[in-house]
């Protein structure tokens, strides 16, 4: 959810959430900071996302909704593909008995987007505002565990694989679109969300085991077949700009 400068204004003063001085500073803040001022008032706790985003949906008399991500059904979810949950800060998520479909947004005064929605999903919708935060969240929902994702990934491989190639590298498994590729994206990813500071991907005797650190401590993640440590390491080879054909150095 985006407010603009001038909304945030009218909404502290006509609240009495701040006053003319205060909001002054704020003002001054967020320009030496290069920030909006919403960015500005969430960060000093003058007002915390979701009071903030109910203040918003009162002024703009949008109904509004405190999305919890983990009881919104897949199903459901999945009624609108994840580029567009994305690009229109948008879920599904639920639906009326009447049949119509609750959305969640960012921007619920947003016409492009809801009209761009209406056709994808009918015109019976109903909108509501809920913060930005809680969307997100729900839209990481479209993607499962990382033990789900990497499972599907190797097992789409798996259909091509030669098991007498193990150490060979082909030119299908480089591609940016490859499953070794998907799955070094998902290792990062998910190391990112788990606030790790390194990956370790560790080839045993009869599995590749992963780990990050986080807080300090290395955690098991997950375990890959042994039969894709090659590509996997000519992959991150790929992405440091590196020779994937020197084994004798890092």
């Amino acid at each position: 959810m985006r407010i603009s400068d001038a909304l945030v204004e009218k909404i502290l003063l006509d609240t009495k959430t701040t006053t003319k001085d205060q909001l002054n500073k704020l003002r001054d803040e967020a320009k030496a900071e290069k920030k909006t001022l919403q960015d500005i008032v969430i960060k000093t706790g003058l007002v915390n996302e979701k009071d903030l985003t109910k203040l918003y949906a009162d002024e703009t008399e949008a109904p509004f909704i405190d999305l919890n991500p983990k009881e919104v059904k897949r199903e459901i979810l999945h009624l609108i593909p994840e580029r567009i949950a994305q690009q229109y800060g948008v879920v599904v998520f639920d639906i009326d008995k009447d049949g119509s479909k609750l959305l969640a947004m960012e921007d619920p005064d947003d016409i492009q987007a809801v009209n761009f929605l209406q056709k994808q999903l009918g015109a019976n919708l109903k909108v509501f505002v809920a913060t930005t935060s809680s969307i997100r969240s729900a839209i990481d929902q479209y993607k499962g565990t990382m033990s789900n994702e990497l499972t599907k990934v190797i097992s789409d491989s798996d259909e091509d694989s030669d098991d007498d190639a193990d150490e060979k590298v082909s030119q299908e498994d480089l591609a940016e679109d490859s499953p070794i590729a998907q799955t070094v994206n998902l290792l990062i990813e998910y190391g990112v969300k788990a606030g790790a500071s390194d990956i370790h991907i560790e080839p045993r005797e009869s599995y590749v085991l992963v780990r990050y650190r986080v807080d300090g401590v290395l955690r098991e993640a997950n375990k890959l077949p042994k039969k894709v440590i090659a590509a996997l390491i000519s992959r991150i080879k790929i992405l440091a700009n590196l020779k994937i054909d020197e084994h004798r150095a890092p």
